[in-house]
């Protein structure tokens, strides 16, 4: 008898597995009350109770089933309301099939629900645990069997033998069904929990994200026509460690900037803030490169318990005369475009930032020509992986820049980026990318002479 209950039980609890699942049914666990949905609740789980009672073992003519357990449920769930019309339909079910146990059962199936719907207000909004529904469902099993049936019935010999039948079986299957319920509710509480702080952590990622990017200087610069300049800052995640940063620094100065923060995500984002901020603070004061290095590195090791660094690589371009002064904090070569050449330009060792404060930077020199490109990117570029785990390189990387060494600025990032893309295929990105390229324009009296 026990094992057959349990084989039906078993497909009681899909049903009830899947009314978990209604739209509706999120409506109780945000307890969202409504008289519909006490109702709706009440005749779900009336009809669950006469699945219960169809459900019925036979053995030694004696009838045992689970059927009060879907009005214990109701009440459980909504209250009295949806526990009692839950009762009224499973009770009115088993009352109209007759035989000698026929009230007894219905009364007792409708008296299941209204319990559990008093338990219900008895907790005042508080959660069921699943050991209190289990205990609840065992009182409400040997009420049922133990006082309700011999008060009503007598204890006459066959009522006796009709209890000592069916009693053990039942108080086991309801509780154990009663604890599954409740197993898969909590679960599906926990689910909602976890989703829902999922979105609140996205929500927060996507304005994390806009107040990065409007940390940043606009793409591109226009309104001088002694150079072009355009940068590219794609993180790999919703935030990231890359940055970027161009400004005048006086009337024929121009300071540019391209650095990357170890790590990625949060802590990297937070980090790429300050530096960015600072970057700009303290290149207005400072005369060289190395100067601006050295005083930016002593900021960023004060209280840097994390040790996280940032590898940076800064110049100061006069856009009369082309010279440009820069320096390296541990970052990646730029490259040179001049009359059909690429070439990487060789930097001189320079720590990242944040790591020893002491550091020494050196200052470089270069004297750009009209037409130059000045191309400055973090090793997301050259470390981006297709497929088969290859990186884009160093080699594709001047090939590209060769083939787009025409073009302007915008159209250099923007044809990078297509080249990275259509490498990388449908692999998740797996660092930030960041390039910048600006270019000295010619001089309007130079090029009507020419």
């Amino acid at each position: 008898m026990f094992v057959e209950l349990v084989q039906n039980l078993a497909v009681l609890m899909v049903m009830a597995y899947v009314t978990t699942r209604i739209p509706w049914f999120g409506d109780l666990l945000n307890r969202r009350f409504s008289l519909k949905n006490d109702l709706l609740l009440g005749l779900v789980f009336g009809l669950i109770s006469i699945f219960g009672t169809l459900s019925a073992v036979k053995t030694f003519g004696v009838l045992a089933n689970f059927r009060d357990l879907g009005p214990a449920i109701a009440g459980l769930l909504a209250g009295p309301i949806a526990g009692g019309v839950a009762g009224l339909i499973g009770g009115a079910h088993r009352y109209f099939l007759g035989g000698i146990t026929g009230v007894p059962c219905s009364i007792a199936t409708v008296l299941a629900g209204l319990i559990c719907g008093g338990f219900y207000l008895w907790k005042k909004g508080r959660p069921i645990r699943i050991w209190e529904a289990t205990a609840v469902m065992a009182g409400i099993t040997l009420l049922h069997v133990l006082v309700i049936t011999p008060l009503m019935l007598g204890l006459s010999e066959e009522i006796r033998q009709i209890l000592r039948t069916v009693m053990l079986p039942m108080l086991l299957v309801n509780c154990a069904g009663i604890a599954l319920f409740f197993f898969i509710l909590h679960n599906l509480n926990r689910e909602r929990l976890n989703e829902a702080e999922r979105h609140r952590i996205d929500n927060e990622l996507r304005i994390a994200h806009d107040i990065q990017m409007g940390m940043l200087p606009a793409p591109s610069r226009t309104g001088d026509p002694r150079f072009a300049v355009h940068a590219v800052l794609k993180p790999a995640k919703e935030v990231g460690g890359d940055l970027y940063h161009f400004f005048a620094k006086d009337k024929d100065r121009i300071c540019l900037a391209v650095g990357d923060v170890s790590g990625k995500g949060i802590s990297a984002s937070l980090h790429m803030a300050t530096t960015q901020k600072l970057l700009k603070a303290l290149a207005l004061s400072g005369e060289e490169p190395a100067e601006l290095l050295d005083r930016l590195n002593r900021e960023l090791c004060d209280g840097n318990e994390s040790m996280m660094f940032v590898t940076l690589f800064v110049a100061f371009i006069h856009l009369e005369s082309g010279k440009t002064v820069f320096g390296n904090g541990g970052h990646n070569p730029p490259y040179l475009v001049r009359r059909g050449v690429v070439s990487r330009l060789v930097l001189e060792p320079g720590l990242a930032l944040g790591v020893r404060e002491k550091a020494v930077y050196t200052n470089q020199r270069l004297c750009l020509e009209p037409g130059d490109t000045l191309f400055l990117y973090t090793d997301g570029v050259t470390e981006a992986m297709n497929g088969q785990k290859e990186f884009f390189g160093d080699k594709r990387l001047k090939t590209a820049l060769s083939r787009l060494q025409d073009q302007e600025p915008e159209a250099i990032c923007r044809g990078l980026m297509e080249d990275l893309a259509h490498f990388v295929g449908q692999s998740e990105p797996s660092d930030d990318i960041t390039m910048l390229a600006v270019r000295l324009k010619a001089k309007p009296d130079a090029a009507a002479g020419g």
